[in-house]
């Protein structure tokens, strides 16, 4: 079953002479199970395509589907709950919030949404 799919992803920032193509029609899906590893050298676009596969940039052009649903179809309230429930980022600086706990930092999208924290679930991410 597939689970992301990726089609023809074009990122460019800039123009003119300043133009930069960040991503070049990147294609590519991931089934239910399987791993998948991003790598190359520092600027080769790595961080530019999990920000779009995650919906926090969006592409030039080409589309982004998550279990089947196009990512960037979505209006803004329905991709702000995308990233909260299907998305997870970690950043390579610190991104906790200091004022609270571990569980209170990993319940916190949970909570924003309303949403019952499930106990047993996080007793095992623990």
């Amino acid at each position: 079953m597939e689970i992301l799919r990726a089609e023809n992803l074009t990122k460019i920032y800039g123009t003119g002479e300043n133009q930069v193509v960040a991503l070049d029609h990147v294609s590519f899906s991931v089934n239910k199970g399987e791993f998948l590893a991003i790598i190359g050298p520092s600027g080769s676009g790595k961080s530019t395509l999990l920000h779009i596969l995650g919906g926090v940039d969006t592409p030039t052009s080409g589309k982004v589907y998550m279990e089947g649903t196009d990512v960037y179809a979505q209006k803004e309230e329905q991709l702000a709950i995308f990233r909260r429930r299907q998305v997870g980022l970690i950043y390579q600086f610190y991104n906790l919030i200091p004022v609270l706990n571990v569980v209170e930092n990993m319940t916190l999208p949970v909570r924003m949404d309303g949403r019952p924290v499930n106990k047993e679930h996080l007793n095992e991410l623990l």
